[in-house]
């Protein structure tokens, strides 16, 4: 069993380290600026930017052109960079993004710039509050959910029915309760519950297809997922079960109209974000900023 970890350990790290060099390669192409937070034991500077010149498997290069002079007591030191790329493989998504590394070298060049050496970054995540921040929503926000036991990769869409569905089950006790950019919860009756999942196993995976609009009458987004089952909780006076629901991978529609699972970019549903971030801030313009 242990040998089967370490494994999957290997396997994990594996993805990582491709994870963050394929990140940097798009820092590079994209030209994107990095802002670099330092600690203010370090330097009380702030707004400094970078440029990354090059990297490989075990450093990367950055050229600090708004620093006129540096100092070698930096290097040891360990800093926040957060930069906005474009996603390689959906049009028009950005993605906020942040990695934390030590500054292992230091050289002012001829021409003045000064050129960082640092650490690869061991991994890479979203640099926006909001993939943690869960938000009360309901149907007006997501007008359309769906959900089976977990489909495979390569399913056709239509061969399996949907253990419930929001177009049929909304009226018989099916809601969304809230939303983050990984993760859920629904609200089920216990008739339904008992109907169509007696049984609920935590650990269990499922698959989700739903829609979320920014605000009632907006065009709106699809979005496919899968998920584990992390909590249940019935309660018996209000007569319905909560189900709480960890995001694990998204999937696409490929040409031939078969389900495709990918591994999620950063724990975060790709996308998904920007709505429960529009979401938050409608219900604090609805509460007032000083209410609870």
């Amino acid at each position: 069993m242990c040998a089967l970890w370490t494994k999957d350990d290997k396997i994990d790290d594996a993805r990582r380290r491709r994870m963050v060099l394929d990140m940097l390669e798009d820092i590079r192409d994209q030209r994107a600026k990095l802002k670099l937070d330092f600690d203010e034991r370090v330097t009380s500077l702030k707004d400094i930017t970078a440029t990354l010149i090059e990297f490989d498997d075990t450093s990367l290069t950055l050229e600090v052109s708004a620093l006129k002079g540096s100092s070698n007591s930096w290097v040891g030191s360990e800093l926040s960079c957060f930069f906005r790329i474009h996603d390689r493989e959906t049009k028009g998504r950005e993605q906020f993004l942040t990695f934390q590394t030590r500054i292992s070298a230091l050289e002012q060049r001829p021409s003045g710039m000064i050129h960082f050496t640092m650490d690869l970054p061991e991994t890479v995540k979203s640099a926006q509050l909001r993939r943690s921040v869960r938000v009360s929503v309901d149907q007006r926000k997501v007008p359309t959910l769906r959900f089976w036991r977990e489909l495979p990769s390569g399913a056709m869409l239509g061969d399996t029915k949907p253990l419930m569905d929001s177009a049929t089950d909304a009226a018989r006790g099916l809601k969304v309760d809230n939303f983050s950019a990984n993760g859920m919860r629904l609200l089920v009756s216990n008739t339904l519950m008992n109907q169509v999942l007696p049984e609920q196993r935590k650990g269990e995976h499922f698959s989700f297809h739903f829609e979320a609009v920014a605000e009632p009458g907006a065009t709106a987004a699809s979005f496919w997922v899968n998920a584990i089952l992390r909590n249940t909780f019935s309660d018996s006076q209000k007569g319905e079960t909560a189900m709480g629901f960890e995001f694990i991978s998204e999937g696409f529609i490929d040409d031939d109209r078969r389900l495709i699972w990918r591994p999620l970019k950063f724990d975060e549903v790709g996308g998904l974000g920007k709505f429960v971030f529009k979401w938050n801030l409608d219900l604090y313009r609805e509460k007032g900023i000083g209410q609870g």
